[in-house]
């Protein structure tokens, strides 16, 4: 094998390295934010990151009261952001069908509020907060069961690249 071949072969190799191709991450996060998002339960929901509370913070028929160890919960969630400079998120608050479409708009409001409050006393920044009421619209589960019902009772915290800096 020639002297320039095997320098052909080489450089192609080195520059095949090059080409390795990076894990992809939503932009407008640093690698730091996303950790931390991670670690606080939030998943990649296209360019934002989406905590569902569905699992962990459910309210009950006609509530929208957290309870102290919700407040806390949410207080360390905020506070885990605004360290790797997270200052805001949209908070959405939702609700099952059951009543009025125009009570459970304002209820849904009132849950949002309640999350955002939290996330406020966390460190969140009050005016980069962007509070939801989405009623009974975007329903996770069927509203014909008692179980479905209560999954639909929940709040999400959406985190863009614009509320970080």
């Amino acid at each position: 094998m020639s002297m320039h071949r095997i320098l052909l072969i080489v450089s192609l190799g080195l520059l095949a390295a090059c080409q390795t191709v990076q894990p992809q991450r939503p932009s407008g996060f640093t690698a730091r934010q996303v950790v931390a998002l991670q670690q606080q339960g939030f998943e990649p929901a296209g360019d934002d990151w989406q905590f569902g509370m569905a699992d962990r913070l459910l309210f009950a028929t006609d509530e929208s009261t957290l309870i102290a160890n919700q407040k806390v919960a949410i207080g360390h969630i905020s506070a885990a952001l605004v360290a790797v400079d997270i200052r805001g998120a949209r908070v959405e608050g939702h609700t099952d069908s059951t009543g009025a479409a125009s009570y459970n708009e304002a209820l849904s409001l009132r849950r949002a509020q309640a999350v955002a409050d939290a996330m406020i006393v966390g460190g969140m920044a009050r005016p980069a907060m962007r509070v939801v009421g989405m009623g009974a619209r975007v329903p996770v589960e069927s509203n014909r069961s008692a179980d479905g019902r209560r999954e639909n009772r929940r709040v999400v915290i959406i985190v863009s690249p614009a509320d970080a800096s």
